[in-house]
């Protein structure tokens, strides 16, 4: 009788032992397993499907088009006088260039398409290479009120001389006459070597005095006269014919200016382009 009550006790803490846990613990329960999709191993994590969404937070930035190249620089800029600025004349004009030979020709022209003035001149550098240019424009403002005016910059085509490149800048040329004004020559004269150049305008210099160079393109003067105006202490007339010596044909700059009382240096100079011919 008391084996039979100590086997019925013995089955019954193996049953509780099972139900709570052999440590007095209740028993963990596994956690279900999740479904595994159709065609996929139970081992390895489902494939994502290829047509789902890729979240924005995640997505790399799609590219809205192909950048544009930056333009290409002008063959011919203006840097100086600004659009619309009042000058002086003769005014100074500044900018660059990439051109054959580093040649390029600078016009000021009036709203009626009348050229007041006209230089050819070299930049620093060219053919391939950018370089910087400058011009000085002297000629007869056309009215004492400022009137509109058109800088223009271009370059003559080597295979037919047509003036391609052309970049433009609205100014107003002021009507005010500076200290010394040539009226003769004026711009893109001409005269052979060797031949006779009428020299004249309006200055009002200290005791009329007033000096006229002819220079060649690197700066040299090639002929020097002395003038004096009418009158001192008032815009005044000056002229004279002056016969210039034996000159290589090109381009020379006849230069009108005065010497200063203070320091003796040049001062209110004047220039006009004209080309001697051969």
């Amino acid at each position: 009788m008391v084996r039979h009550r100590l086997s019925i006790l013995l089955a019954a803490a193996l049953l509780g032992a099972a139900l709570t846990g052999c440590d007095g613990f209740p028993a963990l329960t596994p956690s279900p397993t999740p479904p595994v999709s159709p065609g996929t191993s139970p081992t390895e994590p489902a494939t994502p499907d290829p047509t789902s969404p890729v979240p924005t937070s995640t997505r790399s930035p799609t590219p809205s088009g192909s950048p544009s190249s930056p333009p290409a620089e002008a063959a011919i800029t203006i840097n100086l006088p600004r659009e619309g600025a009042t000058v002086e004349v003769p005014l100074t004009a500044s900018g660059t260039a990439n051109t054959f030979e580093a040649a390029l020709t600078v016009e000021v022209v009036n709203q009626a398409g009348d050229i007041l003035c006209l230089r050819h001149i070299m930049a620093t550098s060219g053919s391939g290479t950018r370089g910087t240019w400058e011009a000085r424009l002297g000629f007869v403002p056309e009215s004492t009120a400022d009137e509109p005016a058109t800088l223009r910059a271009y370059e003559l085509s080597a295979e037919n001389g047509r003036p391609i490149h052309i970049v433009e800048r609205p100014i107003v040329i002021a009507g005010d006459h500076p200290p010394i004004l040539l009226t003769s020559p004026v711009c893109g004269d001409s005269v052979p070597s060797g031949g006779n150049l009428a020299i004249q305008g309006l200055a009002n210099v200290f005791e009329a005095a007033l000096t006229m160079e002819i220079r060649d393109a690197s700066g040299a003067a090639v002929f020097t006269r002395q003038l004096m105006t009418t009158e001192a202490g008032v815009e005044s007339p000056f002229g004279e014919i002056v016969t210039l010596p034996a000159l290589p044909p090109g381009f020379y700059d006849v230069v009108a200016f005065n010497i200063s009382a203070e320091d003796g240096s040049i001062q209110n100079e004047f220039p006009v382009q004209i080309e001697v011919r051969s």
